[in-house]
């Protein structure tokens, strides 16, 4: 058995020998596509399209080019084990035939992988992590109440994308919805007693880079990124948030808006993600950024039509109201 895999930045990598470890870690690189003989099949679970179908040994699973994370794996074979290295997780508890090593509904990319033959399952002394599991939010799942005062509290609100960037799209344009939304709550912040500055009003195109320099030069308290997010799929649903990795306070921030969103809306909760985006990374204070449907799912973009904006943005205001309460 061998394997190879294709690494952002690096391209594919040499051939593996059973039991060597493919990819890298602490570099933060994911793994694109991956390559393996010696066994019967295998599937991976990509980012943004969901599980790709089997594949026979020797051919590619995944994909290059795209920019796009493997997130979990599936191997068939005689006697495989395989684990993977996870992103905030590290190297997680062995697989075996069929099983799926990695994480699904989180976002965490796999940044390498080992894989050996044993007739006995293998075992970890630290399984940090299973494989078969689904990320949880970061903080209990609690109510939060639309109460509260924002005196004398200074707000970035940041509609993503605008202009001749519309970000994702479907029956809708996200850079519209975003805006409708950040227009919506903008209002609400203003009516407890919050200042608000905002990354644009209208469909223009803002650099990203000049996004958080706005929020940092006006000292503001709270910058909050509105997004929605896009997949191959229609079927992929549900609301998730961002926040920077390890950030105490904008796990909180990212923790109480999901709550207030999902509490709203009655959305999946696809949890809190601790990921390294630029709006969320370059900021001076909490930031978070909210992914409330997604605009390829057509029963989301209706819900969304029929008053869900207003539901989404008074539960991003429930979230900040929380998070100062």
């Amino acid at each position: 058995m061998k394997y190879k895999v294709h690494v952002q930045n690096k391209g594919w990598s040499d051939w593996y020998e059973e039991g060597r470890r493919a990819g890298t870690s602490g570099e933060g690189l994911r793994i694109e596509a991956i390559i393996v003989e010696g066994v019967d099949s295998y599937r991976v679970h990509v980012q943004d399209k969901g599980w790709t179908d089997l594949v026979k040994a020797g051919e590619v699973a995944g994909t290059v080019g795209e920019g796009k994370r493997i997130e979990a794996i599936e191997v068939k074979g005689k006697d495989v084990n395989y684990r993977v290295h996870a992103e905030n997780i590290g190297w997680m508890d062995w697989a075996t035939s069929g099983e799926m090593a990695g994480t699904t509904g989180g976002g965490l990319r796999i940044e390498a992988i080992q894989l050996i033959e044993s007739a006995d399952p293998l075992s970890v002394d630290d399984a940090r992590a299973g494989v078969n599991i689904e990320p949880k939010p970061v903080a209990p799942v609690i109510f939060v109440a639309p109460y509260g005062k924002l005196t004398g509290r200074l707000i970035c609100i940041n509609p993503g994308h605008g202009g001749s960037d519309p970000g994702a799209c479907g029956d809708l344009r996200e850079s519209d919805m975003n805006l409708t939304v950040a227009l919506i709550l903008g209002p609400m912040l203003a009516e407890r007693g919050a200042r608000v500055v905002y990354t644009r009003t209208t469909d223009v195109r803002v650099p990203l880079s000049d996004r958080p320099v706005i929020a940092n030069n006006a000292g503001v308290d709270l910058f909050i990124s509105i997004h929605h997010n896009g997949a191959s799929s229609p079927t992929a649903h549900g609301t998730e948030t961002i926040c920077y990795p390890g950030s105490t306070l904008g796990i909180k921030l990212a923790t109480l808006t999901l709550n207030g969103i999902c509490n709203r809306l009655g959305t999946y909760r696809r949890g809190v993600i601790q990921r390294d985006d630029s709006d969320v990374t370059f900021t001076n204070m909490p930031a978070v950024t909210t992914e409330g449907f997604f605009v390829t799912n057509p029963t989301e973009v209706a819900k969304f039509n029929a008053g869900g904006v207003e539901l989404e943005a008074q539960g991003i205001l429930d979230g900040i109201l929380a998070y100062f309460g």
